[in-house]
This record gives structure tokens, sequence and C-alpha cells, in this order.
């Protein structure tokens, strides 16, 4: 088994219309220059850092990185962070790293469970040892910690380098962060959960029957153009060992089975458009096919073309 920290990073989809798709703390008052020169908003705290100080921590140093590159900050998620703790948590408990839970849940179930509507990104960090144990109820977390996982996601070489490209993606606007620590380890586990917000979505059930009828919209915001609704499906949750998770490194998002334009693109049935308002209703699969059924909604950025980006994925748990 593997011993000391490691990693795993989620993998986003891109398509393109009409054409096959693709798997693709506490601050003072001076400031640490760092690398190529870039500011940290204050000193690291010399003080260990209680788990809101953490995580304040850590999206300035995501942000220090990003600002490095020319790229715009992301903002805290408070969302994000709920499932981010539940996972860091969870890989601290069990002694894993992995993007799938010890409860086979995966990324954007833990993000729509939390109650996201957007599309999310994880970057995970932890022990790989297989070890349960027990959390630590008052964590203090040291600034090095944090730094060393950090680090080592920016210090990643092509093509082995998907937690770098993760933290600098342009489209990225909202961050979140779990922390969490085993009793005993002087090691921090991390779940960075990177947002793209760029619409506003209705409201979607928690659970549903296969087969039901639902009706998927809502606004697209931003430089964001409405692109397609997508509709796909992974089975339902099983309880994983360590030893299983500890053989994965990466995730890669589902692609959806059906999917949908609006009018003048081949498509099943048309999605309803008005400026960036969208609406349609379409099936939940097949009746008698249960899973966890995975809603997305997709965007044109500018200069993109006909490419397609996903800027939404919701989960339902359907029976």
């Amino acid at each position: 088994m593997r011993s000391g920290l490691v990693f795993a990073v989620s993998v986003g989809l891109g398509f393109a219309a009409c054409a096959s798709q693709s798997s693709s703390g506490g601050a003072t008052s001076s400031a640490k220059r760092d690398g190529a020169g870039v500011a940290l908003p204050g000193l690291p705290p010399k003080a260990p850092m209680n788990l809101e100080q953490a995580r304040r921590y850590v999206l300035d140093l995501v942000n220090r990185d990003r600002a490095e590159h020319g790229l715009k900050p992301v903002v805290m998620d408070d969302v994000a962070s709920r499932a981010g703790q539940r996972h860091a948590e969870d890989m601290a408990k069990v002694g894993y790293t992995a993007h799938w839970g010890s409860d086979g849940s995966v990324p954007e179930q833990r993000y729509s469970e939390a109650g996201g509507s957007d599309f999310v990104q994880e970057n995970a960090g932890c022990l790989a040892d297989g070890k349960s144990r027990k959390l630590d109820p008052a964590p203090r977390f040291e600034a090095a910690e944090l730094e060393r996982v950090e680090r080592a996601f920016m210090d990643e070489k092509p093509p082995r380098d998907g937690h770098r490209r993760n933290i600098l993606k342009p489209t990225h606007t909202g961050f979140g962060v779990g922390v969490a620590k085993p009793s005993g380890v002087a090691i921090a586990c991390l779940s960075q959960e990177f947002v793209d917000d760029y619409g506003d979505y209705s409201a979607l059930p928690k659970t549903a029957r296969a087969g039901d009828s639902l009706t998927i919209s809502g606004d697209v915001k931003g430089p964001v153009a409405f692109g397609g609704v997508g509709i796909g499906r992974i089975d339902s949750a099983q309880p994983l060992t360590a030893t299983y998770l500890n053989t994965t490194y990466t995730y890669a998002v589902p692609s959806p089975s059906e999917l949908y334009f609006p009018k003048g693109f081949v498509t099943k049935k048309p999605v309803e458009v008005n400026g960036k308002h969208f609406r349609i209703e379409v099936p939940l699969g097949k009746r008698g096919q249960p899973g966890r059924y995975e809603v997305s909604i997709w965007g044109k950025f500018p200069g993109s073309g006909q490419q397609l980006e996903m800027v939404s994925l919701r989960v339902i748990d359907v029976h």
C-alpha cells in the first residue's frame, strides 16, 4: 500500500455541437512574495489554523497561483466547501485518495446533494494506506501542510498535470475546499472543488422514477451562450473499499447518452431557446432502469466556435 500524501484529479468533458463528443487565515498588513513574485494577501500564519482559517489560506494559495498565470481569482463557494468537507473527512477516516467516496459517491453527486447546481471539478489529496482512523475533532493546520499540497499540484509536468490544469482552468469562478486531519497524523487531507458558475437553473428533484418526464430549464449568464442539454446515467452507488479506491487515480465525468440541441442542429427533440433562457421536457431514461442520472447543461464561450463546455451537472437518484 502507498503511504504518505497522494493525489487524484477529476477530468471534465467538452464536445462540438453536431459532432461526436469527446472526453476530455489570519493575514497581516505585510505581503509575502512567492515563486514568480505574485503576493499572497498576507504572511502565512505562524500559529496553527482552525478549519475556517485553513480554507481561506488554501483559497489564497490557489488565487496566488492563478494570478501568476494572469487568471482571475476564484471566490469562496460555501456549497462546494460542504461537498469538499464531506469528501476530505471520508478520505481521512478510511485512508484513501480518490474521487469516488467510500459510499460510492462521485464529485458531482456530492456537490448536488450539498445544494449545488453548477459544474464542479475536484482535486484531492490524502493518505492511501487503507488504515481506518478517527478524525481529529478539533484539527489545527500548519501553513506548511497546506502549502505542501498546493505545491505538489503546481509542480506537476505534462502529461501528468491534471491538478495543475484544474487550478489554472480559466473558466473557473468559484472554489470550495474541505480540509480534514486524522488523529495523530500530521497531514492535511484536502478536497479542492472548482466551480464554473454560468447560469441559474430551475430546481430538479433529488429522487425520481426511471422513465419519468423531467422539465429542465434555466438561464445561462455572463459570456456563455446556451448550447445543449445532456442526460447520462451511471449505476447506483455501492460501498467501496479503501483497497479498491486506492487503485484509482482520475475520475472522468460520464458522457451523456442523450443530447438535445436547439432548432437548427441535429437533435432528437429541440430545446426551446429564447435569448439566454432554455427549456425542454424529456424522459429520464427508460422505465425499469434505475441508477444515478446526470443532467448536464452545455454552453459556448466566446471564440470557441461550435465547441461546447459543460456549465452545469446535477445528479438525480432514480429508482
